[in-house]
């Protein structure tokens, strides 16, 4: 074995890290769209299409652990090339429309808030669209590298598969640099500066109804900033490891640093609920009673 390999234990222990974030991840991904669909009053201004959008695509994130857990039991990829490609695409897919849901539902709270009149007239329109550029961008940049703009390979660690950032060929640098640009460096300043805009006070009704019922601004608005954080530290040592290999040798990255990327974009997709949860009590009864298949959630 050479220096920084893993042991068949520490293949071990990263498979159940898959198994666990997986499982996990893909019910309280679940859950929460089911609590989003049954609980339509959660939403005084706005709909919950964006933040369904956002649950199913963390959905996918995970959902596709029985894969690269079992391959990392066996210390090695099990699946062959094609399903490489699947699952590397797949990945590219859920990852960049996660962080574009997150991105819309920043751009969401300028427009419910300061455009309302423009959004109540266009109505389930400004969702369907806004719901439909975040997956068609996804789709976009998850197909690419499929069709021979970058490509999907299996990572150091042999288990499993993302975009090639090790031993790339010629067209990775302008894949890169082009999905950093449209997915990352644009509409990051314009999710941060609608929410700067954004109002954190109910604008409309003067006064919340008590027992509060639905997600006020201010708490969407922190949601909002709950996401970006999580979406940083999701995703941020894919962004780092992705964009490093454009200016330094890649060869020798160890199998260590090499799982830590897509173990902590998968990690993450535990958190979201618990941003809900935390922001409004009614959505964690609704949750809670999703959780354990009461027909009503708790009312105080």
């Amino acid at each position: 074995m050479t220096a920084g390999e893993f042991t068949r234990f520490e293949h071990s222990v990263v498979g159940i890290l898959y198994m666990i974030f997986g499982i996990f991840g893909s019910f309280l991904s679940f859950f929460s769209v089911m609590t989003f669909i049954r609980e339509k009053a959660l939403f005084k201004s706005g709909r919950a299409w964006l933040h369904i959008s956002l649950a199913l695509a963390n959905l996918g994130v995970v959902g596709a652990f029985p894969f690269s857990g079992s391959s990392s039991f066996s210390g090695r990829w099990l699946y062959g090339s094609n399903m490489c490609q699947f699952y590397g695409f797949v990945g590219m897919f859920s990852g960049i429309a996660a962080i574009g849901n997150i991105f819309a539902l920043c751009i969401e709270r300028y427009m419910v808030c300061r455009q309302k009149e423009q959004v109540d007239k266009a109505s389930n329109s400004f969702y369907w669209m806004a719901t439909g550029l975040v997956w068609l961008n996804a789709f976009f940049w998850a197909i690419m590298p499929v069709l021979g703009w970058g490509s999907y390979d299996i990572e150091p660690s042999g288990t499993s598969c993302t975009i090639k950032w090790q031993n790339y060929d010629g067209s990775y640098p302008s894949y890169i640099t082009m999905l950093t640009l449209v997915c990352f460096i644009i509409p990051l300043p314009m999710a941060l500066i609608s929410l700067l805009v954004s109002p954190s006070t109910e604008t409309e009704g003067n006064e919340v109804p008590k027992p509060q019922t639905f997600f006020t601004q201010s708490e969407l608005k922190m949601i909002c900033c709950y996401f970006l954080g999580l979406a940083a530290l999701g995703w941020g040592s894919y962004c780092f490891i992705c964009t490093w290999a454009l200016f330094a040798d890649t060869e020798n990255v160890s199998m260590l640093a090499s799982v830590i990327p897509p173990l902590s974009a998968k990690s993450m997709v535990l958190l979201y609920p618990l941003g809900y949860c935390m922001a409004n009590k009614r959505f964690k009864e609704a949750f809670l009673s999703v959780l354990s298949f009461n027909d009503k959630p708790k009312t105080t």
